[in-house]
């Protein structure tokens, strides 16, 4: 909870108005510098009351007030997933006051209502004979880190290929690519699969004029290309998913540029100290003896540099990229006598290693 005896006017939202008609009188701090605001109250309730009132007078649609856990992050509805990158049109923000008495803002998202599965998978479910787990090494970047990764990447995909200067060609090869991926199923004329992805009808009616004809200038085409690409290619690490086609798609048009200053605290915290302190190569910054003073040190040291991990770069693993060439070099009989196999004939999603899902180091 929150044991400040002092709250600062320099962490205050509210205005002069709100703090007058809480009774809130500022102390000036005598002993502090004089070129930053010192004032204070020791009326930690009016404050904390103030802040609140502030929060519900500037809450956004779909914006919740929420209360901080023991660490001071934001208490999350059941099942929200948190949005590190630009929350999506249909996100959710979420507002509280932090251990330090500052009003934050985090976005999240709820994840969709599930449909029933019929029935044919493994009973039980027993990971095996011993129970016993073997024990792994700790991973280079937690689960955590992989989902925000996920994000940095899908939002950076998303600007380069808004913004980004894409060849007639590239775009053409782009679509092809987005079309592979595996968050999606397209209802083919050579398939009995009668599920299609209804949200690209908004994309070509752009294209087609009052008469029923193809009717469009360069521009128009390029915007409802660039716009069918945004909507299917996602790194995101959950179903939405389009595996080594939406990489494949960010290296091809550079969107590693687009991608976030990672060298932040939240970020850092996700690697483990092997992987910090490879973060150091090419700083001034040397690894120190606990893992929060390196980590301190990176972040403060990034605060004037664009920092990216390597795990987030989109270039796919010369490996897994092999692995899916083969297995996708099909003849043209080989291709019409799988085309009906609907969604499940293609590739499954890419479990996550269970190592994955193991602790940074604190």
């Amino acid at each position: 909870g929150l044991e400040k005896t002092r709250m600062y006017a320099k962490d205050a939202s509210f205005d002069d108005e709100l703090a007058k008609a809480y009774g809130i009188a500022w102390v000036e701090d005598l002993f502090a510098s004089a070129d930053e605001d010192s004032r204070y109250t020791t009326d930690v309730e009016a404050f904390l009351g103030a802040q609140q009132e502030w929060m519900s007078n500037h809450l956004p649609k779909r914006g919740v007030i929420v209360e901080a856990d023991t660490w001071g992050r934001a208490k999350l509805p059941p099942k929200a997933e948190r949005v590190y990158g630009k929350p999506g049109k249909s996100g959710h923000t979420a507002m509280f006051v932090d251990r330090e008495g500052k009003v934050q803002t985090v976005h999240y998202r709820m994840p969709e209502p599930k449909t029933a599965k019929g029935k044919g998978g493994p009973a039980g479910g027993a990971a095996g004979d011993d129970g016993i787990a073997a024990s792994k090494p700790r991973p280079d970047v937690t689960r955590r880190g992989i989902e925000m990764v996920g994000d940095f990447r899908t939002d950076a995909l998303h600007e380069a290929l808004a913004r980004a200067p894409i060849e007639d060609d590239t775009l053409l090869a782009l679509l092809v690519l987005a079309f592979a991926g595996r968050n999606i199923s397209i209802a083919s004329g050579a398939s009995s699969d009668v599920y299609g992805y209804a949200r690209m009808d908004r994309h070509a009616a752009r294209l087609v004029g009052h008469e029923g004809k193809l009717e469009f200038d360069r521009e128009t085409l390029q915007q409802a290309a660039r716009g069918v690409l945004i909507e299917v290619l996602s790194c995101r690490e959950n179903r939405t998913d389009s595996g080594i086609a939406a990489r494949l798609a960010g290296d091809a048009i550079g969107a590693d540029g687009f991608l976030p200053n990672m060298g932040t605290d939240e970020f850092l915290s996700c690697l483990s100290r092997a992987a910090l302190e490879g973060s150091c190569k090419d700083t001034p910054i040397l690894p120190r003896q606990k893992v929060k003073d390196t980590r301190a040190a990176l972040v403060e040291h990034f605060k004037q540099e664009r920092f990216v991990h390597p795990s987030a770069l989109f270039a796919p693993d010369a490996t897994k990229l092999a692995s899916w060439l083969v297995k996708h070099e099909a003849g043209e009989d080989d291709d019409l006598d799988e085309g009906s196999g609907g969604p499940d004939a293609t590739e499954p999603a890419e479990a996550p290693d269970d190592e994955a899902y193991g602790v940074a180091a604190e």
